[in-house]
């Protein structure tokens, strides 16, 4: 009881943080915007135990307890730290402008996107938490490309709507996700592109295929809804470089078969995806959000005939 009493007064608390550490990270160069969030990250790295714990026991699972040299512990700071540069990033973003985000961000292998832009052709635009992800719907859409985020809502409304200001300032619409897909799916043939993370649990709702070895719950809506608008899939990565810059490239393109059957199609999609995802988190382990719990969702038990 207490702690639903406290709640309101903790999320204003949250919001008020949130505009401070927003004012911030637009009044400080870039760069330093960009240290100060990995010393952020640092510092949850130390106060945030489960989440560390959670982070370290991932990245065993799926790498092994040394990567390279660097212990899967180390790793796991590198990956709080990148998560606080992210954040405190995408705070700033506004203030860039487009220019100024063209400016820091290389783009390596959007001609395809190009053309679809030009021709007025909808695509499934996905991602993962992985880099500055938030920094690349913001490229995308500063080089012309009509960018909406699938966005679930988050629980404090004040942080979710805070949040949705600054996408709407990089001319990005936020659309909530619901439960029908009509809209998306008008969207996506009116030409928009739709922008959404599949890379986190997806509890019952979704199907369990391969990531890291491992079965993991996924969200089919990215394939479900290329396969229904039969348009096509892009998945694009961002990384880091040096003095805060950063090069995106364009890793998979996918085209729905319209002439499978939707199930199985809808599968071998949601497969490609995770297969393309990992890839690139195997390139570059520190860039990925660790602190998930990936596969929390077991896969379903086979049922016991008679």
């Amino acid at each position: 009881m207490g702690h639903s009493r406290l709640r309101p007064l903790r999320q204003k608390l949250e919001v008020a943080l949130l505009r401070g550490l927003g004012f911030l990270a637009r009044a400080l160069p870039f760069p330093w915007t960009s240290a100060l969030g990995a010393g952020l990250g640092r510092l949850a790295f130390q106060l945030m135990g489960r989440r560390r714990r959670i982070a370290i026991e991932n990245i065993t699972r799926a790498l092994g307890p040394e990567i390279e040299g660097v212990s899967a512990h180390e790793l796991a700071g590198r990956s709080f730290a990148q998560i606080g540069r992210s954040f405190l990033e995408f705070l700033a973003l506004p203030k860039l402008g487009p220019k100024g985000i063209l400016d820091r961000v290389e783009l390596i292998g959007f001609e395809p996107v190009l053309e679809w832009v030009r021709k007025g052709t909808g695509a499934v635009v996905l991602t993962a938490h992985y880099g500055n992800w938030e920094l690349l719907g913001a490229a995308m859409r500063a080089m012309g490309a009509p960018m909406r985020y699938l966005l679930p809502p988050q629980s404090n409304e004040g942080s979710d709507a805070y949040f949705d200001r600054i996408r709407s300032q990089l001319d990005i619409e936020p659309v909530k996700i619901g439960y029908g897909m009509r809209g998306a799916l008008k969207a996506l043939r009116q030409g928009a592109f739709l922008a959404m993370l599949p890379d986190q649990d997806a509890r019952r709702i979704g199907i369990h295929v391969p990531f890291f070895g491992r079965l993991a719950s996924t969200h089919t809506g990215p394939a479900r809804l290329a396969y229904r608008a039969r348009c096509p899939i892009a998945i694009g990565l961002i990384e880091r470089e040096p003095g805060a810059r950063f090069r995106s490239r364009v890793v998979a393109l996918l085209m729905p078969d319209a002439a499978s059957e939707e199930t199985a199609e809808v599968e071998r999609l949601t497969r490609a995806i995770n297969e393309t995802i990992e890839a690139g988190i195997r390139r570059r382990p520190d860039h990925w959000y660790w602190l998930h719990r990936r596969w929390k969702t077991p896969p379903p038990q086979p049922t016991a005939t008679s």
